[in-house]
């Protein structure tokens, strides 16, 4: 049996992504609160990027 990443770990990750992305989408106009949309920004894109691969990387079974 090989260790590897849990199908409900990769798919909290794309949630959590996406949730970020979405975060920095709703905040883009506001005048305030600007300093941490390009984080935000950046760290969705790492999340969901990565908890795609994680999924895809499980359901073909290489981990």
């Amino acid at each position: 049996m090989k260790n590897g990443v849990n199908i409900f770990t990769a798919i909290i990750v794309i949630i959590v992504g996406l949730y970020d992305l979405s975060y920095a989408y709703n905040r883009r106009h506001q005048p305030t609160n600007k300093a941490g949309l390009r984080a935000f920004t950046i760290l969705g894109v790492i999340f969901t990027v990565g908890g795609i691969v994680m999924l895809i990387m499980k359901l073909c079974n290489f981990i």
